[in-house]
């Protein structure tokens, strides 16, 4: 089964674990129904053709919003300091044996956050192993890090996450033009504070050169367990300075997902505009592919929007049907939360 994206992984709480040269993906029990929608939706679903942005809208936004390759960095957020649990000692984990031809795979993805600054070299107590995992439909591959210990050690940040369902409540009955925003790796736009960087260290070697290294993140890292409450505060804040200035328009957010929902398509267009351009100069980067601008239905957190009205979207009514019959209480009141019914 391909591994699901990773923005998934942190939603669902997942943890990834390597043993004897195998992936295991944990998820707790209470997520267990709804991983078993993501992973069957991940499977059902196309991959999204690029959407057809109107020309005014991409004449008028700055072209540093969409994500091009270069990592964004927001520009107010403060370096971020991991607090470790009282007694907590240096974790050490050997890094498992990465082939040849997977250590090609990772040098270019390891160079580019290098030159960027994502990562830097370090001589360091603490070290987890990575490992390259193959994205689901693509030839592409990503630097995975197995930071079950690290989380371990770590104290827990509340997540302050909203509920998908409760969320969509404030869409109101009067927007019938929407648009959709993805921010593209999002949690490396939040900077750590030096100190915290030593926790996430890792082993290299470069196949190029055969020379061993250690290199540790310089932002937020992917399987961190507080990364997507740590991100989504940090933007929550950022975007209620915009929200502020623009009250008669919805604004809906999900850790890195953007909903954006007007009256009439001259607003959409105006503050669909105005949005780009204020996440672009703040730092961030919007993926241009996922982007659904201007548009009477779209689809958010796995719904169809459109006015008055909100439904399963066609893949996850799929992926639910394909459920095994829930034998419990427990389990049928998560599958009717799935299915966005309420709760018994």
């Amino acid at each position: 089964m391909p591994l699901l994206g990773r923005d998934l992984l942190s939603k669902l709480n997942a943890q990834i674990i390597f043993e004897n040269g195998n992936i295991q993906v944990q998820i707790p029990e209470e997520k267990a129904l709804e991983a078993q929608v993501l992973i069957l939706q991940e499977e059902v679903q196309e991959t999204p053709d690029p959407e057809t942005i109107p020309e005014e809208i991409l004449n008028a936004v700055t072209p540093l919003v969409w994500a091009s390759g270069i990592p964004g960095r927001s520009r107010t957020a403060e370096p971020v300091n991991i607090t470790l649990k009282p007694g907590a000692q240096p974790v050490r984990r050997k890094q498992y044996p990465i082939k040849l031809e997977e250590r090609k795979g990772l040098e270019p993805i390891i160079e580019k956050f290098m030159v960027y600054g994502l990562l830097r070299e370090c001589q360091l107590e603490y070290n987890t192993p990575i490992l390259l995992v193959k994205k689901p439909h693509s030839n592409e591959y990503r630097l995975v890090q197995d930071l079950r210990a690290v989380n371990q050690i770590v104290q827990d940040v509340h997540p302050v996450v909203a509920n998908p369902y409760t969320l969509l409540t404030a869409i109101k009955e009067t927007d019938q033009w929407f648009t959709v925003l993805d921010l593209k790796d999002a949690f490396f736009c939040i900077p750590l504070e030096f100190e915290s960087q030593k926790i996430f260290a890792f082993e290299w070697d470069n196949p190029k050169t055969g020379r061993k290294a250690q290199l540790c993140w310089t932002v937020l890292p992917q399987g961190f367990k507080n990364s997507p409450t740590i991100f989504g505060n940090q933007l929550a804040k950022e975007l209620e300075n915009w929200q502020k200035e623009n009250p008669e328009i919805t604004l809906l957010q999900y850790v890195d997902d953007i909903l954006l929902g007007t009256k009439t398509l001259e607003d959409s267009v105006q503050y669909t505009i105005d949005l780009l351009n204020f996440l672009g100069a703040a730092g961030y980067k919007v993926s241009k592919k996922k982007a659904q601008i201007t548009q009477q239905t779209v689809t958010y957190l796995g719904f169809t929007i459109t006015k008055g009205q909100r439904s399963l979207g066609p893949e996850r009514k799929e992926a639910i049907c394909q459920i095994p019959e829930p034998v419990s209480k427990r389990e049928l009141r998560a599958f009717l939360g799935m299915a966005g019914w309420c709760h018994l």
